[in-house]
């Protein structure tokens, strides 16, 4: 599910050095039971599922990071998708914001692009997404997928985000969160694919989503499953 969307806080602009810090949790909104639906499996039985949540697309960073903001203001922090087609920081500052400046050489297969795009990924954009989310986002490498047309490079966060594991308990809200950077052959344009995937036992999804052919949905584990967390804590 695609959809276009604005800010949800239209009129209040991002300030990355005055972003609010998620110090506690909060009980799962209400409005998420909106999401769960139910499937039938081959045997008969009937399971509960929540579905995606729909992806947001976004054409500039900083509409990008504002939705990361306000989701969190929102409580959504644990439930969202967003999509993101930019050319990044390093590219406009070297073409002067002229983008018919931009060199055929300027995209995947080039060296020094993949190299300049890491540091963006990895110095400015992953920090970003952490002041704006305001909680801990620990992402790991966990690989590269290379075509003659584009890289992809995955990222994954499977910790605590800097909660206390108890406090996570309390409230049911066990996360882990997915990121994925694209560049092409053709251009410097780059898209970011990040999302917020709950996982545990309310309302939530396992820890690794299980499509069926039925429908796009995230399947609700009843049982008391044990969550892989690591042993993080809020500095």
């Amino acid at each position: 599910m695609v959809k276009k969307t604005k800010s949800k806080s239209q009129g209040i602009p991002l300030d990355l050095d005055n972003c609010e810090t998620l110090e506690h949790l909060k009980p799962i909104p209400k409005s998420r039971s909106s999401s769960i639906t139910s499937i039938e499996s081959d045997d008969g039985s009937i399971s509960s599922v929540l579905k995606p949540p729909p992806r947001r697309e976004f054409e500039e960073l900083t509409a990008f990071e504002s939705y990361i903001r306000d989701e969190t203001w929102d409580n959504d922090f644990d439930y969202c998708h967003a999509h993101l087609s930019y050319y990044p920081p390093f590219i406009l500052k070297e073409v002067h914001n002229n983008l018919d400046k931009i060199k055929p050489t300027m995209n995947k297969n080039s060296r020094k692009f993949r190299r300049r795009l890491q540091s963006h990924i990895k110095r400015h954009l992953m920090i970003e997404m952490e002041k704006c989310s305001g909680f801990k986002m620990d992402f790991d490498k966990v690989g590269i997928e290379e075509t003659p047309t584009s890289v992809v490079y995955k990222f994954a966060d499977n910790g605590d985000h800097g909660f206390d594991p108890d406090e996570e308990d309390l409230f049911g809200r066990h996360w882990k969160l997915e990121l994925e950077v694209k560049c092409n052959n053709e251009n410097p344009l780059v898209e970011v694919d990040y999302k917020a995937i709950p996982i545990g036992n309310t309302v939530c999804a396992p820890k690794t989503p299980r499509l069926t052919e039925s429908i796009d949905a995230w399947e609700i584990n009843p049982g008391n499953e044990t969550n892989n967390r690591s042993k993080c804590s809020r500095p």
